[in-house]
């Protein structure tokens, strides 16, 4: 006859496994192992892919314990293991100044740009994008990064002259409103502040309904 073995049933997936399939998720857990390795694998890299957390809480709510590196070590699958090494190297470099992400959004990479602003042109040694060390974008083909400059000085301008000419800031609550034709009594977009101005000269209504037109500026179309 074959030795025989025992077996337990995961909390989680609620499928029996061999007991050794069941390991405490850290060294500091009192309570029992109630959980396969399966799906502890699972709950790692549910927690690194989705949410980037590198404090792995046990599964066990009431547990409160967080796993250290060598908990995850001595459960991981190699793969899962490698990525958290990965992320853990990515988040040392995202720390010098040098250090940018590569651009292309199917890449993931990144890399330390010893020459900085004196050599701009970065070129991903893992996919081989090209991208700009000072203003951290795809590199801008066939400009200097003084014409990128440039030309966002220039985009910069034209968006707060179109804000200043088509838009103004509620005179309560500072939101940009934009006025669509009809008349020049408006009213804040915004349920919480409902605040009522001329459009030309940003009165308050409430004091021109009570008490006349001469309530507008002196300067307004409408004041009388």
């Amino acid at each position: 006859m074959g030795a025989s073995y025992s077996t337990a049933t995961c909390t989680i997936c609620i499928e029996t496994h061999c007991t050794s399939e069941f390991k405490a998720v850290t060294k500091k857990c009192k309570h029992p192992t109630t959980t396969c390795q399966t799906c502890v694998n699972r709950h790692i890299e549910a927690e690194l892919n989705n949410k980037g957390n590198f404090e792995i809480p046990c599964l066990i709510d009431s547990c409160k314990q967080t796993m250290d590196y060598n908990d995850i070590e001595n459960i991981a699958r190699k793969e899962v293991m490698a990525r958290y090494d990965r992320m853990l190297v990515n988040v040392a470099l995202g720390g010098d100044p040098n250090f940018r992400w590569c651009k292309n959004t199917k890449c993931g990479s990144g890399q330390i740009h010893s020459s900085g602003h004196n050599e701009p042109i970065m070129r991903c040694e893992a996919c081989g994008q090209k991208s700009c060390y000072t203003h951290d974008v795809l590199w801008h083909t066939d400009l200097t990064c003084s014409q990128y400059d440039e030309i966002i000085k220039k985009e910069e301008a034209a968006t707060q002259d179109l804000l200043n000419r088509e838009t103004k800031a509620c005179p309560k609550c500072g939101i940009r409103i934009t006025k669509n034709g009809g008349c020049n009594h408006m009213t804040c977009r915004i349920s919480s502040c409902k605040y009522e101005f001329c459009w030309l000269c940003l009165a308050d209504y409430n004091l021109i309904r009570k008490n006349g037109n001469q309530y507008h500026r002196k300067t307004c179309q409408h004041y009388a």
